[in-house]
């Protein structure tokens, strides 16, 4: 009887240890993973390559900060993870934009020139 008792209060206390045990699925971290894999979804390549490398970085260290018990480093690198995933993406969504704008600014002025050289051969 003493050993049973002995055993649940022990599998108690373990099983307690275990449920205060930092992670790295906090709410913060789970943010993070979402938003580097949409930032990843994108052509970040040619504008927010450098951005997504620290975003993953960032998770990393996060993740490793939680095995650690360092919930509030964790927590820090999680929410960091986030921000350069997210300035990723509006980099690139500001780069695409730019070619666009470019490619149909080319293309008005050829439009133009097109027209001038029509002008100037119509009777």
């Amino acid at each position: 009887m003493k050993i049973a008792i002995t055993t649940l209060l022990l599998s108690t206390g373990i099983l307690a240890a275990c449920a205060t045990a930092p992670t790295p699925h906090s709410r913060s971290y789970v943010a993070g993973q979402v938003a580097v894999a949409n930032a990843e979804k994108m052509p970040v390549s040619t504008y927010g390559n450098q951005e997504l490398t620290v975003a993953r970085q960032r998770l990393e260290a996060s993740r490793i900060a939680s095995h650690n018990g360092k919930a509030d480093l964790a927590e820090m690198l999680a929410i960091e993870s986030i921000v350069s995933s997210d300035l990723a993406v509006a980099k690139t969504n500001a780069g695409v934009t730019a070619a666009t704008n470019q490619q149909l600014q080319t293309q008005s002025n050829a439009m133009q020139q097109e027209m001038l050289r029509n002008k100037k051969v119509s009777p």
